[in-house]
């Protein structure tokens, strides 16, 4: 990979570089302009189907001190609450606190021109009996890690949850990570335990 550095501004700027996909993450700091040559090898086949799939992701940054600190705590502020399952406890109880709302609402119309609406309804109880099995229920939670999946993969969703019943019990099934979950990987979970 060729990345060429000074071209915008044709002044000595220490530009850093972040170079990624699922399998790499490395970082490049050059600190004067020019053509600088990368070479990137897969270690593992996933790594290579990576690759081949969707490349290396650039991510660029030539600001100064100051503006890296600004960005270091923009970013915390779209991540740092509404991490712990106890409701009354503020700022990282469940709930994601305004701050974290509008962190990762500028986000995505900044990073995505995704630009969200708010919208009167906040609460809708839905009748179980109408979801069928196969049911797709697309979550998104403004927690900071769905907006990196969404931007990661484009979509306008960080999660995807399917409705299926087993032995006539309505369940969600899902793959996570105990984010907000004990489980770890696959689960299933009753509904009426899911929507809360």
């Amino acid at each position: 990979m060729h990345v060429t550095t000074g071209k915008k501004t044709g002044t000595l700027c220490k530009e850093s570089f972040v170079f990624a996909n699922t399998e790499i993450f490395h970082i490049e700091v050059f600190a004067f302009p020019g053509k600088h040559t990368l070479q990137f090898k897969a270690t593992t086949a996933d790594a290579q189907a990576d690759m081949d799939f969707g490349g290396i992701k650039v991510y660029e940054s030539c600001d100064g001190a100051v503006e890296l600190i600004k960005s270091a705590f923009n970013t915390a502020k779209a991540f740092l609450g509404g991490i712990s399952a106890n409701p009354n406890l503020p700022i990282i109880g469940s709930h994601v606190p305004k701050y974290m709302e509008d962190a990762n609402v500028k986000f995505l119309k900044e990073a995505m021109q995704y630009d969200l609406q708010k919208r009167t309804t906040t609460k809708v109880d839905y009748d179980p009996a109408l979801i069928q099995d196969g049911d797709m229920l697309a979550v998104m939670r403004l927690d900071g890690l769905d907006q990196i999946i969404m931007y990661g993969t484009g979509a306008h969703l960080g999660h995807n949850t399917m409705a299926l019943r087993f032995d006539g019990e309505l369940y969600v099934v899902e793959s996570q990570d105990a984010w907000y979950w004990p489980t770890h990987n696959l689960q299933r979970t009753i509904w009426a335990d899911w929507i809360k």
